[in-house]
């Protein structure tokens, strides 16, 4: 050690007590456990962190999924929560950690399983894939060991291991991908009675009654038996706190009216719009976007919905709606190409 770096210690020891020098840095914690897989019937009540081996990268480095349990002091249902199925939408991460913040184990009749970063090789490409070359996770459910894409080795780890286990009802946390966003929006398949009182204990803004698509984590639990919705919560690559803080009260509510949580379920102050069906507006050529309305507006048939500029600033092509209905989702990223989504309509 160099006479003035001894120096400068002598004097920092000297002008404040040794206990407060290092004040400022982080406590070393252990790591946590690596699992295979998870067996919540073991566990005891409380809080458990894990690392779930979910396969390896290409240079044989494994992937570690991040896994919160929380488990009750009082027997009750288990709930899987799972965000970031597409990288680049994070607002769910945050619910998750906000979540838990606020229940404690005294309070919970049951079993949370939540997992705040499925898609780990997609958050470190900021790649709604799976990482800078894969494909799409969510349309990659249940997953197959024999399937050539990556993505379905992958989820296949997960849901078999991770997911499936002791599971008796999921809410999948999403966004809008980039350069969109949604309001408060649940995906649900209101065959499956569970699943539709579930979107609606969410406190959502819209739902859209929805049988699914194939290779979603909603549809393959559904297909399982085990009742599932995804909830949409605004844009991507982003924490936005007011949408987050109202997702973290509609799952308790949900909790609650599911029995994890005691309490009188919440009333919303406005029914959400519900429809069956949507249609997107999209370009046909690309360039600058202005769009003319805003999520959850109420649209007539021919509205016009969003204006195309060149890099002039002159007019190329006007949007109008093909059908009346509510805005569901709009670009907020006004370079688009040709074929993107300006704006969405759900009826």
């Amino acid at each position: 050690m160099g006479f003035v770096r001894k120096a400068l210690i002598m004097v920092l020891c000297a002008i404040m007590p040794l206990g407060n020098a290092f004040a400022d840095h982080p406590v070393e914690k252990a790591a946590p456990p690596l699992i295979d897989r998870l067996d919540t019937a073991s566990l005891t009540p409380g809080r458990h962190h894990f690392y779930f081996r979910a396969g390896a990268r290409g240079t044989g480095v494994p992937v570690l999924v991040p896994v919160i349990v929380m488990k009750g002091e009082k027997p009750g249902k288990q709930l899987l929560l799972t965000a970031a199925v597409h990288g680049d939408e994070l607002n769910g991460i945050r619910v998750i950690h906000r979540l838990l913040e606020e229940i404690q184990p005294v309070a919970l009749s049951g079993t949370i399983v939540a997992v705040p970063g499925v898609n780990q090789p997609g958050m470190e490409a900021h790649s709604r894939y799976f990482g800078p070359r894969g494909g799409d996770p969510n349309r990659a459910f249940p997953g197959n060991q024999k399937r050539g894409e990556a993505e379905a080795v992958y989820v296949r780890h997960l849901w078999q291991d991770l997911f499936l286990p002791g599971t008796d009802f999921a809410v999948d946390l999403h966004t809008q991908t980039t350069g969109t966003a949604y309001p408060l929006f649940v995906f649900a398949d209101f065959r499956n009675n569970t699943a539709r009182k579930m979107a609606y204990a969410l406190l959502p803004e819209m739902i859209k009654n929805d049988k699914g698509e194939k290779g979603t984590l909603e549809t393959s639990l559904l297909a399982k038996g085990v009742p599932a919705v995804t909830y949409e919560i605004g844009a991507p690559k982003r924490f936005q706190d007011q949408l987050i803080e109202k997702a973290v009260m509609g799952l308790e509510n949900m909790m609650v009216t599911s029995g994890l949580l005691d309490g009188t379920p919440l009333k919303p102050k406005a029914s959400p719009v519900v429809g069956t069906h949507y249609s997107n507006v999209t370009t046909e050529e690309g360039g600058l976007a202005v769009v003319h309305v805003s999520l959850r507006d109420r649209v007539e048939k021919g509205q016009l919905v969003a204006t195309i500029y060149d890099p002039f600033g002159t007019p190329i092509r006007s949007y109008h709606t093909p059908h009346a209905g509510w805005v569901l989702a709009v670009a907020t990223d006004p370079v688009r190409d040709a074929g993107q989504m300006l704006v969405r309509i759900l009826q």
